[in-house]
């Protein structure tokens, strides 16, 4: 595989929805394996990324359809190594194209290896005017074409679109916004197949990196299914969006390369000292009216006339908790995941707790205990047992052990998760916990050693479940946040 492959290519190797031809070439007397299509699929489709059969990587795409076309938008992560070298990119995409799928428009933010970039554009008479942003400076330019240009994300429609006629090639020109020039590409229809599962597809093959194959299944309803590079070496492969939503919130949780970049959220001008802040507010855009705002522990949290929500945390300051929350049993009781009732466990209490009686203490015990007994890593161990045996873990597997922990020390204890400020770079996904001490929430992280946190632990959700979890996809990429004070 060339390392020259685009990493956001890579992201969107399954989403390309094809156009209509700068050129064609058929036998004449082939007839068409399916009437041509008149409207595009509309709709949200997810897809899983993979090097080698591992996973490295996702992207979704947003087809809409708007009164003069349709609106394209990719969000998309992946990072490949190859014999040693390593590429890593995230993206977030949106094209505005016409009913014939010919670019109008272009919005594009990208990280590729690090470096942030935005570009703007349009298609104009002389060609294609963009706008692009880099280590803040920005340069216009304009890339002179005739004819009509297409966006990546619409590369696999177009035989569908003509009726995709086995043998058919098709030459269109695109736009890659990666090189930010213009390039041909070359379609052919290579015939009608059926898949494993008794799907009917139409197989389609393109030369959208130079000298490897690039393998595509579409079915007929111009849905892709399948993409493969190079006979499987990358491979994207729809999938359904609960796994791609566990798949996500876990990896921005872990905060692996392949997604970090994708789910950092970034302030201006960035937090100075933030493990000493003891308050802060914080002002969020991104987050769906649908999602549930947590309070407590010290934060609360409130929604502005125009969406945005307003974070105030003061850890030191947790207030009163909920009656029914503190008198409850719910937060004391053993789950598929935390294995309270486990005799190891309750046997690893005793010799942390010791004999102290003082509820604060005991809480910092445990807390100091689990952040020097378990190395920080990005996996996540699958149960609390696996993070005693192992010693590792990434901040899920802290704090989901310290939660079985405290519960079986009698600690009416839950898991959290949210952002956290990480110094130099900005708010990543991060995973804690609260306890009730003293009749309030106590907010703890067993990753950091903190009791409490700092301020910039901001809660999204509450619970260890993965559809509990899952709500996190639902932020991640999206949410921008500005600091109102920090003090």
């Amino acid at each position: 595989m060339s390392m020259r492959l685009s990493i956001r290519v890579l992201a969107c190797l399954f989403i390309l929805l094809t156009i209509p031809v700068a050129a064609f070439s058929a036998p004449r007397t082939v007839k068409p394996l399916l009437p041509p299509l008149e409207k595009l699929p509309s709709g949200v489709r997810w897809y899983g990324i993979y090097l080698g059969g591992e996973r490295t990587g996702f992207s979704k795409i947003t087809t809409t359809e708007t009164a003069d076309g349709y609106e394209l938008t990719v969000e998309a992560s992946v990072r490949m190594v190859v014999m040693g070298f390593s590429r890593e990119a995230s993206s977030q995409e949106r094209y505005q194209v016409n009913r014939d799928l010919s670019l109008r428009s272009f919005q594009v933010e990208e990280v590729l290896d690090g470096t942030p970039m935005k570009l703007a554009g349009s298609v104009t008479p002389k060609g294609v005017k963009v706008s692009v942003t880099s280590g803040g400076t920005t340069r216009d330019k304009l890339l002179k074409v005739k004819g009509a240009i297409y966006p990546q994300p619409a590369l696999n429609y177009y035989p569908l679109v003509k009726g995709a006629i086995p043998g058919g090639r098709h030459r269109i020109q695109m736009l890659d916004v990666e090189a930010i020039k213009v390039k041909e590409i070359a379609i052919t229809v290579t015939g009608a197949e059926t898949l494993p599962d008794g799907t009917r597809t139409i197989r389609l093959k393109n030369d959208l990196y130079p000298m490897v194959d690039n393998d595509v299944w579409v079915d007929l309803e111009g849905n892709t299914l399948k993409e493969s590079v190079r006979d499987g070496l990358v491979e994207t492969l729809a999938e359904d969006e609960g796994s791609a939503r566990r798949f996500i919130a876990d990896a921005a949780l872990s905060r692996r390369d392949l997604i970090l970049d994708f789910s950092l959220v970034r302030v201006e001008p960035p937090l100075a000292n933030a493990t000493d802040l003891t308050c802060l507010v914080l002002e969020v855009g991104g987050i769906p009216t649908a999602m549930p705002l947590v309070q407590g522990g010290g934060q609360s949290a409130t929604r502005t006339d125009d969406g945005r929500v307003l974070f105030t945390v003061e850890p030191g300051n947790p207030g009163a908790s909920r009656a029914e929350e503190v008198a409850g049993e719910r937060f004391l009781v053993p789950t598929d995941r935390l294995p309270v009732d486990n005799p190891e466990i309750r046997g690893r209490v005793e010799s942390i707790v010791g004999d102290e009686t003082v509820p604060r203490k005991r809480v910092e015990r445990l807390v100091r205990w689990v952040a020097g007994y378990v190395e920080d890593t990005v996996t996540d161990s699958p149960s609390p047992l696996d993070t005693l045996k192992s010693r590792k873990g990434n901040c899920q597997s802290h704090a989901r052990l310290y939660t079985t922990l405290a519960r079986a020390a009698g600690i009416p204890t839950r898991f959290v998760s949210g952002l956290v400020y990480l110094e130099g770079k900005g708010f990543v996904y991060h995973s804690w916990a609260e306890s009730i001490v003293d009749g309030e929430w106590l907010q703890v992280d067993p990753t950091f050693g903190q009791v409490p946190v700092d301020a910039t632990h901001v809660k999204l959700v509450e619970g260890e479940s993965p559809d509990e979890l899952a709500a996190i996809a639902g932020v991640v990429g999206k949410i921008r946040a500005r600091v109102v004070e920090a003090k």
